[in-house]
């Protein structure tokens, strides 16, 4: 018995672009609203396009998104909420890493005694309720 698999559309990373959509793209986000038979989303806009065909569009103040139905656009709904999620955090001032790292907590020394001495101290202050 043969498998048959469907052809796949190669899409290279230089035909995909992700821009804010401007007043001239609403006729475009029309039609991907009327496609999906929903109301267009509100505010300032993500979509992002491929060979200049806008697929999907997701709203960075609600995040609600629309895409067409009609094409592979799982993906590229994914890739527009991940992008709207970073210029969230942006807008909000948070980053994704602290500029520095915490300095790691320094022990106390312990006296010199027996060879297993400091090991069982440290032993038993773990178990030390709090």
């Amino acid at each position: 018995m043969s498998v048959k698999h469907s052809p796949t559309t190669e899409i290279h990373a230089e035909a995909i672009s992700i821009r804010r959509l401007g007043d001239e793209d609403l006729a475009a986000v029309e039609r991907l609203a009327q496609l999906e038979s929903r109301r267009p989303p509100e505010g300032t806009l993500l979509g992002v396009e491929i060979e200049g065909r806008l697929l999907a569009a997701i709203s960075l103040a609600t995040g609600e998104s629309i895409a067409d139905p009609f094409s592979r656009s799982a993906e590229l709904r994914a890739l527009l909420e991940l992008r709207a999620a970073q210029l969230r955090r942006r807008e909000n001032g948070r980053r994704r890493l602290p500029r520095y790292l915490p300095k790691p907590k320094t022990r106390a020394a312990l006296a010199v005694g027996p060879p297993d001495t400091a090991r069982w101290w440290l032993i038993a202050q773990r178990w030390r309720p709090s």
